[in-house]
């Protein structure tokens, strides 16, 4: 019975410990290690308590390299088999759902939390360089492991309930974006309370103010925060650690009590690739209707891009999120103290992180129905040519993003300090294309590595984004291009050359990723 139970867990377990990349993964994060820590000591000439410096950015660059494997890596757990249809043979090999659960969720948590073990012994070098303690790196790490376990198990329990893995890494967004809202709501809901002379002397009011003590205390960026202050003395278990690894228990539960009727129940014949309206339904103008001269970009707009419908519903959201902004601002005493000044700046910045965000997920999609359905081969056999094919399918992914890039023009030519002059600077100013060039370079990395990951593409293109800058030459080309000074391209020479410059450079580093994308493609198809 035990062994059945444990089958699955030890089989993922004796895998991950055979592979070579894995362990080159983790070499590579203690080598990101060796990085900062020469970077930490090469400025303990300049600031003081280089220890703490140091030892914060490897905190604040793994409490954000643990949410995006919760967004991607977690969320596909139990996502992958049910779109490869693979459930019911684990079923007929014997496993139950405990022990389907154990082998292909816990034994990712168990790879996660190996990832920030293996770091330990290297981050007690910061109390040498000064400024840090024992007690805030044994902290740190255990704050950590905690959000590791709540973020694991609320990504199970969206796998387990949902059909498609990127529903699941969607609402393992919004639950993460609501992870980190929620404190700062129940610390305002507090400031209410206590000048309204709430105490605890009441059972209901002791379990309302509690319960937002706990809700305030929650969050693992809040708590990180309070470690990195200087003269941090607080116990290892926090109410953080304690509410993050009861809550992720509890996820762990309720999705090992959601597994069979959410699995047995599921829909025959694998995953869709999304909703799509009917020619004959009454909105007949937002149906798919006929395919278009070019069938790649029809058929990625309208399965990811969403097609018609989705691009009305996202236009729709987006005014709705301006005119909601619009509308706490006329409120004086509203708790973000938002102005009526502040609104145009407020949605560029959030429609700014919804098409970044879009076009992301996009590039992770691109190629991802084709390699999932095991229909590259047949695909490649058409009388395209792979760059035919591959820039069709990008420009379908482009047309969904028209409802954020319009709402956020929009919104640009709403600041008050727009006008046609500013505009012409913008436009030629090298650090804004500079900044969208390294925008392209890493959605060609996230597409690049879509091609060799099923899920987490984002989170390693992330983690990847800095080694690529820091190992490919045209980076120090466009720091010259764009840097201030008489060494400078821009100050030398004129905005409009260096902005040149920047175009050129882009184009260069993005064919190169499209030729390693054109040949993992033609390696996908020959097999």
């Amino acid at each position: 019975m035990y062994y059945g139970l444990l089958a699955l867990l030890t089989r993922a377990l004796r895998v991950d410990a055979r592979q070579l990349r894995n362990h080159l993964f983790r070499l590579a994060f203690v080598g990101f290690i060796y990085v900062f820590l020469l970077m930490s000591t090469l400025q303990s000439a300049f600031f003081g308590a280089p220890g703490l410096l140091f030892f914060s950015h490897i905190a604040w660059l793994n409490a954000f390299f643990i949410t995006c494997a919760g967004i991607g890596f977690f969320s596909s757990a139990i996502t992958e088999e049910k779109e490869e249809e693979t459930i019911g043979l684990l079923q007929m090999a014997g496993l139950n759902h405990l022990g389907i659960l154990l082998g292909k969720s816990t034994s990712r948590l168990i790879q996660v939390m190996l990832l920030l073990v293996v770091q330990f012994p290297f981050m007690l070098l910061s109390v040498t360089l000064g400024g840090v303690t024992t007690q805030q790196i044994v902290a740190a790490y255990v704050d950590l492991l905690a959000f590791t376990v709540l973020l694991a198990n609320t990504a199970l329990v969206c796998s387990v309930v949902f059909q498609r893995g990127g529903t699941a890494a969607a609402m393992t967004t919004l639950l993460t974006a609501g992870y980190v809202i929620a404190p700062w709501v129940a610390e305002l809901e507090l400031t209410d309370l206590h000048s309204m002379a709430w105490t605890k002397t009441i059972w209901w009011k002791w379990l309302i103010l509690t319960s937002l003590e706990w809700t305030q205390d929650s969050c693992v960026f809040r708590q990180l925060a309070a470690v990195m202050t200087t003269g941090f003395n607080e116990p290892v278990l926090t109410r953080q650690v304690i509410s993050n690894i009861v809550a992720g228990v509890f996820c762990f539960g309720l999705a090992w009590l959601l597994f069979g009727p959410c699995v047995n129940n599921a829909v025959p014949g694998g995953a869709t690739r999304g909703l799509l309206l009917k020619s004959t339904s009454r909105v007949k103008f937002l149906s798919p209707g006929r395919c278009w001269p070019n069938p790649f970009v029809w058929k990625d707009f309208q399965f990811i891009g969403g097609g018609y419908s989705l691009l009305l519903g996202k236009f729709l959201a987006y005014v709705g999120l301006f005119a909601a902004i619009v509308g706490v601002s006329m409120f004086p005493g509203n708790w973000w103290g938002l102005m009526f000044s502040d609104v145009a700046g407020v949605y560029v910045g959030g429609m700014s992180g919804i098409l970044i965000l879009e076009a992301c997920v996009s590039a992770s999609r691109i190629f991802h129905d084709e390699i999932r359905l095991h229909t590259m081969p047949s695909l490649l056999m058409l009388p395209r040519s792979i760059p035919y094919i591959g820039y069709s399918k990008a420009i379908g992914c482009v047309l969904g993003l028209a409802p954020a890039t319009v709402c956020l023009t929009c919104g640009s030519l709403l600041l008050p300090t727009v006008s046609q002059t500013t505009i012409l600077q913008i436009l030629i100013d090298p650090r804004l294309w500079a900044m969208v060039m390294t925008f392209l370079i890493f959605l060609h990395l996230i597409a690049l590595l879509s091609l060799f990951v099923k899920w987490g593409a984002l989170p390693a293109a992330i983690f990847l984004m800095g080694p690529v800058s820091l190992c490919c030459p045209v980076w120090q080309l466009l720091f010259v291009a764009v840097g201030p000074g008489p060494n400078g391209l821009s100050d030398a020479w004129g905005k409009l050359p260096a902005t040149v410059t920047v175009w050129i450079l882009t184009g260069l580093v993005c064919f190169v990723f499209q030729m390693m994308i054109a040949a993992r493609l033609q390696e996908l198809g020959t097999k």
